[in-house]
């Protein structure tokens, strides 16, 4: 799975937020605030997602334990194709 490009992530008023563009933009009427464990998500999922890499650069990054990285994942994935920020 891989992002949809059609997503832009910039920081507006201290926030971190996902801005449709192009043909998204007219399916989609507003922004995505995420927070830095998100942005953090995003950030290295720019080619692919694939959670396996992306729990084990939150245990890296944050020192967590394995389960609640997967977990963190999980809900990360699972908020964006919601939002239609996936493509499967």
């Amino acid at each position: 799975m891989k992002r949809n490009e059609e997503f832009v992530l910039r920081e507006l008023a201290d926030k971190n937020v996902l801005i449709p563009f192009g043909k998204k933009a007219l399916d989609f009427n507003g922004v995505i605030t995420i927070n830095d464990t998100a942005k953090f998500l995003w950030e290295r999922s720019e080619d692919e997602i694939v959670p396996e890499k992306l729990a084990d650069a939150l245990v890296e990054e944050f020192g967590i334990d394995l389960n609640t990285a997967n977990e963190a994942v999980k809900v990360f994935i699972e908020q964006l194709r919601e939002a239609g920020c996936i493509n499967e």
